[in-house]
Parts: structure tokens; C-alpha cells; sequence
């Protein structure tokens, strides 16, 4: 009688491989145990990667993993690999490459298959069940392979060198792609910028908001460069950037009732989202509505999704210890969407029929039984309604009712519908903490605070964000490390093992560069110090750039790099941006380290100079493009002085660099200095040039302006 296969993921600190768990498959966590079993039994391993949140990693799971026909054959044939693609990002962008070799566009599942020594043979993504979508089935796939392997090795291995030559091939194409024409200073002037600017609105919607057609995401590396180019007067990029924040708060992407964004949207609208919530877009469109808010004045929606979409991340996605969870999943009792989504009976029985046909109009949700999504459901979004739709004497006066009335006055309904959607089953959450998903998330709200006190005179929610980004910092620091001290890159009830890569420090670096700048405790420089220090240490690449991986790291079958934006910016950008601004200031004469500023200004020179042509493309290295500012002349470091960091006069000071910082497309990074003597002043300094102590915020405007 066959045994059930041991339950290896049981215990994993990844809740997508504690989902499979209980598959009668054979599977092995990434590691010696499963690598050494394949060269021991000269058995392939299939490698199967995806994330908890991923609905297409849900059906294959149920349609293939869970069959104990597929099982049987998977278990014969192969060694199983599971592998969390959040986890383990530096696998996952080794075999996602191959997957395109094959003429596939890659995304998740990701089914690759290897030799003993890890080199990929086949690949491919979701395999139904039976032949269908023009895929082969996924038993017909696995019994092609196993007689393949077992009786035509030498086809295998041509397989195996094509596909190695190929990944040298995209190495050496990426590297040719980003070097283009020019020198180290390509990229760091202003028309570099303005040439990018014009490449991204060349494929701007106009319509709609946002970059290309269905599926949409919001690419806010991308817009973050709009940003850049509206606070220096390109008014086609203020008015490209205003449209697309606004379309995507109306869209179903925003979530209406909660806040927070979804991962994105199946069509051009921003109408029918894919139901996940990824916490590192809600970070990064945290700091970038703040940040508008704080560019333009009348920018409506601004203040609504940093208020709401900060709620949502406190209250829905915050670990105890003060860290944030990682996703929450796009179904719920196995059907997309349904947590979200509501019918026209729904609304009436909940409201009345009088509010719900109001609601109704304010959220554009049909009449009719076919609704806006599947099964009857409607997505909750915001139209922009005409004055005939919105009709009726409800407003002040006798007169027709403005969308903004209708919108307060549905205040009170849309609690109503919350209290009752957090009594359905809600999505599964994935409960991981991930460093660099956190990082976002305390430079988010630290916009968000700079935004609450210069857009809105909020003291009260700027405190409030203020001590959500302290205590997520305060728990990563501290706690989110290895028995070596080393910094994790992710953890579950406390248990991590896996090593940060470039875009944990990176990140985490920045988001402390943020928090120092909100408080000038000098607690937070020293750490953004400490892991600058660590990632120019172990993450460089020799001639330009930076590895994913560290170099005592696990050794793959590539030292990936992280060159172009994803979801994310690359990893490489954000080490040139956390690099440059503690430049900037002087790295080597306020840490004890041996990294001197010419060293590391060298190598931040090589590295502009290997992508000098990333303006080609910006919608992929934009991240880069916003990042190589902090290195040209314009660049500017203030050092604040003053015998305490809290002294009353800094913060009048503090609150002119805000605000200019954020109007202003100079580059202004801030540090505090403890000086003994009488006062507080601010030293101004850029092109290695420092202005006479300032101590008047007038002064200090003079000189930034």
C-alpha cells in the first residue's frame, strides 16, 4: 500500500507552501535535501513557483496538485520543488527567463523543468488539466518529459545548451540594451529626463489614465517620473499624471469601501480589477498620491486614498509586532472576487431600496441582473456622473444634488456595506513579512505625514503615520534578522530564514533615510548608514551595478541582477539613489566603515555609465532615470545643526525643505549634525559647494529656489 508522501511544507514560513501541504504530491522546499535527492536518484526536478495571492496558481493547484492521478506521476517521475516566488525573487528571475526563451511571456505558475544540477530543459506557466487554451495537458507534458529523460538523454541535453547559451544571450542583450550611446553624465542630464518624459507619454492613455491597454497596472515608477517632470513645469506630464491618479481612484482597482489598491485592472478602464491586494502597490501609491497632494493643491482625490488607504493598511494588513502582511488573495470560497463585489439585492437588502438606488448611481453599479463583473456581481466604482444621472433637489437650496454631496452623503452607507463585508469570508491573507514590501509601505506613510501636515494641517494623522512607520522600522531593524545578525528578507510568527537581497536594504535603507528626515533622530542616518554600507559590501558588481544576491549568498545557476523596474523599482536604482543621497553628506566620515567616498562615487559613476541608455526605454527603467538626478549638479544635501535634534528651531527649517522639496524638482535630501554651539542653522551644500550657516527659513529659500 503506497504511503502518503511526507508533509515537507507543513511547517514553512511561506503560507503559499503551507497551502500545498496537504497535496499528495512529493514536495520538497528549495534546498540541499530536495537537490541532493535528485543527483542521488539522476532524477529531473520540476519546479513549480508561484505566490499565495495568484489565482492562477490556485487552479492549477487544484486542477493538477491536488489529482492523485497527476500526483503519481509527478512523484514517480520527478523531484518536486515549491518554491515562493516572494521568498525567493533571485530563483524565480532565473527561470522566468527561460520561459521567455520559449517564446512565453512568463507570470505565474511557473513550471520549469531541470536537471539534477539545476539547468532548465522545458518550462512553461498554467498547464490545464486536458488539452485546452492551445496548452498541452499537464500529465501529457510530464509523461512526455519522464520518457524523454529515461530514454533520449542527448535530446535533453541540447535542450539544456540552448537554453544556457540563451540566458548569456539576454545577459549580454540586456547589458547591450541599457549601454546606448554617451558616457556617465548621459543620464544625469536634464534632457535625458525630458527625453524619457516624452517616450512615456507616447504611450500615455490619454483616455484612461496609465500606460498601454488591458491588462493594466499602475507602473508607479513611471508615474513617479511624471511627478519629477510636473514639479519642473512640463505641464503635459502634470496633466498626464492628474488623469491617471484620478482615473485609478474612480476605477474598481480602488477599493471604494476599505481603500487600497488592487494589483490591477483586466481592461483599460481601471474598472475590473484582479482582485489581489499587493501591499507593496498600496506602499508605493501611498507615497506617490501623498506626494502629489503635496505637488498640487487641488488634486481632490489625493487626500481620500492616503487617508483611507493608511487606514486600510493599519487596521487590515499590520502584524502585531508593528510589521505589514504581504497580500490578501483575489477569492474567497473559491470565486474571484466575491468578498468585493455586490448585486443590486444585496445593496437594497442591506440599505433600502431608496439608498441603494443612490448608492447604485454614485458607484455605478447596473440596475439590471447582469452587473458590471460575473454571476450578476458589480465591482463598486466612481463614474463621473452629468447632472441628468445625478438629478433629484438634494442639494443645498432646492438644486440638484453635486457628485461631492452625493459622495458625503453616502458616507454613512458605505460604513454600512464595510460592517457587513467583513462578515463574509474574506480572501486568504498572506501573513509573511517582507523587508522590502514593509520598506514602501514607512516611506509611504512618511509621505503621507508630510502630506497631512503641508497639504491638509492634519497634525493629529501625521502622528499617527509617523508612529505606524517607526514601529514597522523598529521591528524590521531589530528583529527581522538572522542568528548572525544579518538582515532576512522574509519571516512568518517570527521564523525567517532566508538572506535579504539588494532591494531589502536597498529599500529599507531609504525608508530610514525617510524617517530621519520626518523626526532627525539620528538613530534612523546611522542605520541607513549601516545598510548602505552592507549593500555597496556585498551586492556590487564589479564594472557597475549590483546583484540581487549577496556574495556569500547561495550560488545559483546565474548571480542575477536586478536592472529594469517591475511592480517595484530595480533594486539597482534604489541602491543608486540610497547611495548618492548618503553621499551626499559623507558616508565614510560619519561611518565607521571602510568605504571612502571616492570608491563608492567611482563605482555609482560606472554604474550610470553601464545603463546610460535606459532613457530608451523608461516605462522599464524609469526607477533609474528618477534616481541618477541625486548625482547631478542640482543635487543638494542640507545639514541641520543644533545642539539636539528636537531643538524648536529646526523645525521651522524642517518644514521650509518639506515644503520645497516638494514643489521643487532639485533633489533635496536632509541630515541632522549635533553642534554645541548656541542656535540652530542649516548648511546648505551641492557640486561640492556649502553656503555660510543659514538660520532663517526665508535664507534657506533664497538658497534653494
Amino acid at each position: 500500500m503506497n504511503q502518503p508522501p511526507p508533509k515537507r511544507l507543513a511547517n514553512s514560513t511561506s503560507p503559499y507552501l503551507r497551502q500545498h501541504a496537504q497535496n499528495p504530491v512529493d514536495w520538497y522546499p528549495w534546498g540541499p535535501e530536495a537537490l541532493e535527492r535528485a543527483k542521488s536518484e539522476d532524477k529531473p526536478i520540476l519546479l513549480s513557483v508561484g505566490y499565495s495571492a495568484c489565482h492562477w496558481c490556485h487552479v492549477m493547484a487544484h486542477e493538477s496538485f491536488e489529482d492523485p492521478q497527476t500526483a503519481a506521476l509527478m512523484n514517480a517521475n520527478f523531484v518536486c520543488i515549491k518554491v515562493d516566488r516572494e521568498e525567493r525573487p533571485d530563483i524565480d528571475a532565473i527561470y522566468q527567463k527561460v520561459v521567455a526563451l520559449m517564446g512565453q511571456g512568463g507570470g505565474w505558475p511557473l513550471t520549469v523543468f531541470l536537471t539534477p544540477d539545476q539547468r532548465p530543459f522545458y518550462g512553461g506557466t498554467y498547464f490545464p488539466p486536458e488539452d485546452r487554451y492551445g496548452r498541452p495537458s499537464f500529465r501529457r507534458v510530464l509523461t512526455a518529459l519522464a520518457e524523454t529523460w529515461a530514454d533520449k538523454r542527448e535530446e535533453v541535453e541540447r535542450q539544456v545548451e540552448s537554453f544556457m547559451g540563451g540566458l548569456e544571450d539576454i545577459a549580454g542583450a540586456l547589458d547591450e540594451g541599457l549601454a546606448g550611446a554617451g558616457d556617465a553624465g548621459s543620464l544625469i542630464q536634464a534632457q535625458t529626463l525630458n527625453e524619457a518624459g516624452r517616450r512615456l507619454l507616447a504611450v500615455f492613455d490619454g483616455e484612461h489614465g496609465g500606460f498601454g491597454s488591458a491588462p493594466k497596472f499602475p507602473n508607479v515608477p513611471a508615474l513617479t517620473l511624471l511627478l519629477v517632470l510636473a514639479t519642473a513645469g512640463e505641464e503635459d506630464a502634470e496633466a498626464a499624471l492628474r488623469l491617471g491618479l484620478e482615473k485609478m481612484w474612480r476605477g474598481g482597482i480602488y477599493d471604494h469601501l476599505r481603500g487600497g489598491f488592487a494589483r490591477y485592472s483586466t481592461d483599460e478602464r481601471w474598472l475590473i480589477p484582479h482582485f489581489e491586494k499587493m501591499l507593496y502597490d498600496n506602499g508605493q501609491l501611498l507615497e506617490l498620491y501623498a506626494r502629489a497632494a503635496v505637488a498640487f493643491d487641488d488634486l481632490g482625490c489625493a487626500r481620500r486614498v492616503v487617508e483611507e488607504s493608511a487606514a486600510y493598511l493599519a487596521a487590515d494588513m499590520r502584524d502585531a509586532e508593528g510589521g505589514f502582511y504581504s497580500a490578501t488573495d483575489a477569492d474567497s470560497e473559491g470565486v474571484e472576487g466575491k468578498y468585493f463585489c455586490w448585486t443590486p439585492a444585496q445593496l437594497e437588502a442591506a440599505l433600502g431600496a431608496e439608498e441603494a438606488a443612490r448608492v447604485m448611481t454614485l458607484h455605478g453599479v447596473p440596475s439590471g441582473p447582469t452587473g458590471n463583473f460575473e454571476a450578476g456581481m458589480s465591482v463598486l466604482w466612481r463614474p463621473v456622473l452629468s447632472a441628468a444621472e445625478l438629478g433629484g433637489e438634494g442639494g443645498p437650496e432646492g438644486r440638484a444634488e453635486t457628485e461631492a454631496e452625493l459622495d458625503a452623503a453616502l458616507a454613512p452607507a458605505r460604513a454600512k456595506l464595510l460592517a457587513l463585508r467583513y462578515e463574509r469570508v474574506p480572501p486568504l491573507r498572506d501573513e509573511k513579512i517582507l523587508t522590502a514590501w514593509n520598506a514602501l509601505v514607512i516611506a509611504g506613510l512618511c509621505a503621507a505625514a508630510d502630506a497631512a501636515e503641508l497639504a491638509w494641517e492634519d497634525a493629529e494623522a501625521a502622528a499617527r503615520w509617523d508612529e505606524l512607520a517607526r514601529a514597522a522600522a523598529d521591528f524590521l531593524l531589530a528583529r527581522h534578522r538572522d542568528a548572525g545578525g544579518r538582515l532576512l528578507r522574509a519571516s512568518w510568527q517570527g521564523r525567517g530564514h532566508t538572506r535579504a537581497y539588494l532591494e531589502d536594504l536597498a529599500l529599507l535603507a531609504r525608508a530610514c533615510l525617510a524617517l530621519h528626515e520626518r523626526s532627525l533622530e539620528p538613530r534612523w542616518h546611522e542605520a541607513a548608514e549601516a545598510l548602505g554600507i552592507e549593500l555597496f559590501t556585498h551586492y556590487r558588481r564589479e564594472g557597475g551595478g549590483f546583484h540581487t544576491v549577496a556574495d556569500d549568498g547561495e550560488a545559483l545557476l546565474e548571480r542575477s541582477e536586478s536592472q529594469h523596474d517591475s511592480p517595484l523599482p530595480s533594486g539597482v536604482s534604489v541602491a543608486v539613489e540610497v547611495l548618492a543621497r548618503l553621499a551626499l553628506g559623507g558616508v565614510a566620515s560619519s561611518a565607521s566603515a571602510p568605504v571612502e567616498d571616492d570608491e563608492l562615487a567611482a563605482h555609482l559613476e560606472q554604474t550610470l555609465a553601464r545603463f546610460r541608455g535606459a532613457q530608451a526605454r523608461p516605462s522599464a527603467n524609469a526607477g533609474l532615470i528618477v534616481a541618477a538626478r541625486w548625482l547631478g549638479p542640482a543635487a543638494t544635501h542640507v545639514t541641520l545643526r543644533a545642539e539636539r535634534h528636537d531643538h524648536p528651531a529646526l523645525r521651522e527649517l524642517v518644514a521650509e525643505l518639506r515644503r520645497l522639496r516638494g514643489r521643487s524638482p532639485r533633489p533635496i535630501t536632509w541630515s541632522f549634525s549635533a553642534h554645541a554651539g548656541a542656535g540652530a542653522h542649516a548648511l546648505v551644500c551641492r557640486a561640492q559647494t556649502c553656503s555660510m550657516p543659514i538660520s532663517e527659513v526665508d535664507a534657506l529659500r533664497e538658497q534653494l529656489l
